[in-house]
């Protein structure tokens, strides 16, 4: 305990020089003056002492109140949220925008209009009410000389059920817009559209910073039918499977303009700052990691996320939770929030621990976890998960035994995934979506493989295929690259732009990893993350990449599999001439060319026959079948000394092929 108290005074007292040596005898000796003199894991701070560095153990080297400085490694008080004031607050590469005292990516987006850096939103819930009311200070770094307009996404009105008809539902009104200096600015928000359009006093010229803080308040979500679209979305109170009270937050796709004013595109990410209070008490959590608490009422609580997320990963939650330590990943705390009650009694140890293990692999295989804090919150949910950053929504329905598969870590783990891809590498636009869930659901299968042996991977991937076999209508009507004008999100005109990449997605990269080798697939993928790490990723990308560091041209590949629609249907057929001793086989695709199209099988893909005549003193015999430039069948011999009695296609196992007689 004291060795613990002494590392809280160090972060808070190190300007009077207050360290903590690494060995007794060198207790006053200068490091600037000897790199040898701090051991592993500490840092030399500015007065020449030896720190714990808090890079190497976010979750312990700083305490309540204190952020690590990536830069010095150092722990720094953060009362103040203040970048001119706190040296060390920005994130890895962000620079402080010293007009603002905000930080601010060293490199915009220009392919945005205008590049959103920080929502830094204080609400005030009142659950008595029904009401919330607060602002939001939107930082923002302009791409375009000469801006004169902002326009920012509002929750529009619709009409909701009510007793005796229905009524209109407008998430918030604004009531003011102000310049970062103060100056109230000329605005219009058009609920039907759902647009707030702010005219700036003065244009702004490009990567000009300027910060929007905008007033507004309204009603709770109302919607009572669960089954409405929009029940949970916005700012709701709702009630979980155990009868807990919960306030809570829910924006995907495009929801989290029904309660924040926002840039609510998942290529915009941002950095949040989140101050909530709430009438009841009770306490809140929020992305990030916790930063200051006041006393008294309200009791608010004030959360800062460092790292850029795209707005449907914003979220804050409340309820009556009992908190459950997993454990610590390399610096990083992992923890679970559970209704009271299903804290002990109602959910496995398995459901939670799994993403330890997982979290290892994850961190070798692609990277260090890019955020300070995992998090998993019981919530009432439409879905099973949500990868609200640090913050991940878990279903209460589905945190009360294993699931279905008996794999109940499964679900957790994949939300895990999304800080990887989907909240760090982020789509440039909606189209773009299968890369996020397609990496995540087959991240998912390896870490289950990693926990569980290879079997449990190849079951995972044998379980998506039997699903897309099962319900092909789901899954068969879109592309898992989609491409609309306007632009859609997922789900909006066809099912298989939401499912497909859920579970035709990990296929692919299956069958990519063919092609490539397990040692050149590691490696590649490892770069790719690298490459978009807190940047925009599309497909383009990743094919040019591919291209550009493999032997392989995966243009016809990515043709067949990620543009268009379904997958092949395979029908095989054979027989034995005992005079040449040949087996002659026939192998034809049977899906709708016209509107699926055909595939290439050759090289790593090719499909591979064995025939058996069930005599273990005689070996099987092979034979490898290939398509090529648009082929529909192919027939070959295949030299056999005895007829076989049964035909095998091994293929199967690595191919995402239906099999149909």
């Amino acid at each position: 305990m004291r060795g613990r108290l002494s590392l809280l005074l160090c972060g808070l007292l190190l300007l009077a020089g207050c360290h903590r040596s690494t060995r007794s005898k060198e207790a006053t000796s200068d490091c600037r003056h000897s790199e040898s003199i701090c051991g592993s894991g500490t840092t030399c701070a500015a007065n020449g002492q030896c720190l714990m560095d808090c890079r190497e153990n976010l979750a312990d080297a700083c305490g309540p109140g204190l952020l690590c400085n990536q830069g010095t490694g150092a722990c720094v008080a953060a009362q103040k949220l203040d970048c001119n004031e706190v040296p060390g607050l920005c994130w890895e590469n962000q620079v402080c925008d010293a007009p603002t005292g905000y930080c601010r990516e060293a490199a915009i987006d220009t392919a945005l209009a205008y590049d959103v850096q920080l929502y830094d939103y204080t609400l005030h819930v009142d659950t008595a009410a029904s009401t919330f009311s607060g602002q939001v200070s939107i930082f923002l770094v302009t791409t375009r000389g000469g801006t004169a307009t902002l326009t920012l996404d509002v929750g529009k009105t619709v009409e909701v059920p009510v007793e005796g008809g229905t009524a209109p539902y407008t998430p918030y009104t604004v009531t003011s817009v102000k310049s970062r200096s103060g100056a109230a600015l000329a605005f219009t928000q058009d609920s039907t559209a759902g647009t707030l359009t702010v005219a700036l006093g003065t244009p702004l010229e490009a990567n000009a910073s300027e910060v929007l803080t905008v007033a507004y308040q309204g009603p709770l979500n109302p919607i009572s039918d669960r089954k409405h679209d929009l029940y949970f979305t916005g700012l709701m109170r709702r009630e979980g499977k155990l009868g807990h009270s919960l306030v809570q937050t829910f924006g995907w796709p495009h929801h989290t303009r029904r309660w924040l004013p926002s840039h609510d595109h998942p290529r915009d990410i941002a950095r949040a700052i989140a101050r909530v209070s709430i009438d009841n008490g009770l306490p809140v959590q929020a992305n990030g990691v916790l930063v200051q608490e006041s006393e008294g009422t309200p009791h608010r609580r004030t959360f800062l996320l460092r790292q850029p997320v795209p707005t449907y990963a914003l979220n804050f939650i409340a309820s009556d939770y009992t908190r459950v330590p997993i454990g610590n990943v390399e610096g990083v705390q992992v923890e679970a929030y559970m209704y009271p009650v299903a804290a002990e009694s109602a959910v496995p140890p398995l459901w939670w621990t799994g993403t330890l293990g997982a979290m290892k692999y994850l961190n070798e295989a692609l990277g260090p976890f890019p955020f300070e804090r995992y998090a998993m919150m019981q919530v009432p949910s439409a879905l099973g998960g949500m990868e609200h950053a640090t913050v991940v929504s878990i279903a209460d329905t589905r945190t009360e035994g294993p699931d279905e598969e008996g794999h109940g870590n499964k679900l957790v783990i994949h939300e895990m995934l999304h800080h990887w891809w989907g909240d760090s590498a982020h789509q440039a636009s909606w189209e773009e979506f299968w890369l996020n869930e397609s990496l995540a659901s087959f991240y998912t299968a390896e870490a289950l493989g990693v926990l569980g042996g290879r079997s449990a991977f190849q079951a995972e991937l044998d379980r998506m295929k039997a699903a897309i076999f099962k319900s092909p209508a789901r899954y068969d009507d879109d592309a898992l690259r989609w491409s609309r004008i306007p632009e859609e999100v997922p789900g909006e005109t066809t099912r298989a732009s939401f499912a497909a990449p859920y579970v035709k997605g990990p296929w692919v990269w299956q069958m990519i990893r063919l092609q490539l080798g397990e040692s050149a697939f590691a490696a590649f993928m490892k770069r790719f993350y690298a490459a978009t790490r807190f940047k925009p990723y599309s497909t383009t990308q990743l094919l040019a990449l591919l291209n550009a560091e493999s032997a392989v041209d995966f243009t016809p590949f990515f043709k067949e599999w990620v543009y268009g629609r379904g997958w092949p249907k395979l029908a095989s057929t054979w027989s034995y001439d005992s005079a040449r001793r040949v087996i002659r086989l026939t192998v034809r695709q049977t899906q709708d060319v016209a509107r699926y199209g055909s595939y290439t099988f050759s090289g790593p893909l090719a499909l591979r026959y064995v025939f058996d005549d069930t005599d273990a003193a005689t070996a099987s015999c092979t034979g490898e079948v290939t398509f090529t430039g648009g082929a529909l069948e192919s027939t070959v011999d295949i030299p056999c000394a005895r007829a076989p009695t049964t035909m095998s296609q091994p293929f199967t196992r690595d191919l995402l092929v239906e099999l149909v007689p």
